[in-house]
């Protein structure tokens, strides 16, 4: 039970800093000065299904625009303990829109 419990630790943490780095990159891609939201949503998915691969399910990425970018990313990671539901992560990242 412990080494399941400590499997099931370690995928929601790489999960969760997967979809953290894909907030990231997509917020810096949609606050650059000729960035939009548009790009900075294609920028996560495409980092989160580099990154992950099959292992990520129900990925979906959304994007407010104004004088702060902010990009939240949420989905779904693997779990032994929790079956084939996973965990459910959700990580948002701001930026100021560059002018």
């Amino acid at each position: 039970f412990a080494m399941l419990l400590v499997f099931d630790t370690s995928t929601y943490w790489h999960g969760r800093n997967v979809y953290d780095e894909a907030a990231v990159e997509g917020a810096r891609v949609a606050a650059a000065f000729d960035g939009t939201c548009a790009d900075g949503i294609a920028a996560a998915e495409a980092l989160v299904h580099a990154s992950a691969g099959a292992w990520a399910r129900d990925v979906h990425v959304s994007c407010t625009d104004g004088a702060v970018v902010t990009v939240t990313v949420s989905g779904t990671t693997p779990g032994v303990l929790a079956g084939a539901l996973g965990f459910s992560v959700r990580v948002s990242e701001s930026v100021p829109k560059e002018q």
